[in-house]
């Protein structure tokens, strides 16, 4: 429900996304797209990323980031908490992993990891301290809860923004999107999100079909995402001694409305996004 409402928002910086990547996935469409502009008007052939949220996904989106185009460098790591930090770290240099960590291919790319202690941030203002520490672009992968707070840092500071889904998780926080992207606009600064199905090859062919009239009038759509228990997918951390419940919540994040909007927000948020494509228009 929230993504539509703010799917008309960022279309032509989809658009422009689309045609200049010809890779799969929003991460890669983000790093072809910004390095272009940003990096070729500086006269640097570099591209310097900063990931802002070091899990499982942070990691994977940066990773992914680097293997979009040559010239991409990761150069700044913040997180909540520091021992999230430096195990990001140890992963993006690790150069013996086989497709880990949302990684789709082998990762053989630490040369391209610049980060020095210098520019790794942790606890909550981590985010500020990535966006200060010279980078082009940022990767805002934390708890969908901060998205907002942490999107508008990014835009009034000048930086172009991949963000994983969902964007925000109430309505407060999607009026918050809808002005920060304005601003980015204004400032022509690229923002993409991370519903990576508009990016998916097989996917974009299908809408193309449906807009020719392979199926006729759409005249309405179900979508259903079936799947295990997401205590299997290493989403849930058992409480250790000394945690306090703020902490306990944020290594949890998952499991917790506040934080990540529920699975219809966090997760289903993708077939939402495949049927109002097709459909051409929020429900109703």
């Amino acid at each position: 429900m929230n993504n539509t409402s703010i799917s008309k928002a960022p279309s032509v910086t989809r658009r422009h996304f689309l045609k200049t990547a010809t890779a799969t996935g929003a991460t890669v469409a983000a790093a072809a797209a910004v390095g272009v502009d940003r990096v070729f008007a500086a006269g640097s052939d570099v591209l310097r990323v900063g990931l802002i949220g070091c899990g499982a996904r942070g990691v994977g989106a940066a990773m992914n980031c680097v293997l979009s185009s040559p010239g991409v460098e990761i150069v700044a790591l913040g997180d909540v908490f520091a021992d999230r930090v430096e195990e990001a770290r140890k992963r993006l240099l690790d150069d013996t992993q086989d497709k880990e960590w949302s990684c789709s291919v082998p990762w053989r790319h630490s040369k391209s990891v610049k980060v020095t202690p210098d520019t790794c941030f942790s606890g909550f203002d981590a985010y500020k301290k990535v966006i200060a520490s010279g980078v082009d672009m940022v990767i805002l992968a934390g708890p969908p809860h901060f998205r907002p707070e942490h999107l508008r840092a990014a835009v009034d500071a000048g930086k172009h923004v991949f963000m994983e889904k969902p964007v925000a998780v109430d309505p407060v926080g999607i009026r918050s999107i809808i002005a920060s992207s304005e601003t980015a606009r204004q400032k022509r600064l690229g923002i993409v999100a991370g519903t990576q199905r508009r990016h998916q090859n097989s996917y974009t062919e299908l809408m193309k079909r449906i807009r020719d009239g392979a199926i006729g009038e759409i005249l309405a759509g179900e979508a259903y995402w079936n799947g295990g228990c997401v205590r299997h997918y290493g989403c849930y951390h058992p409480r250790q001694p000394g945690w306090s419940d703020m902490e306990y919540m944020l290594r949890n994040w998952y499991f917790f409305v506040w934080l990540s909007g529920d699975h219809i927000v966090e997760q289903h948020v993708h077939n939402l996004d495949v049927v109002n494509w097709a459909i051409g228009s929020p429900p109703v």
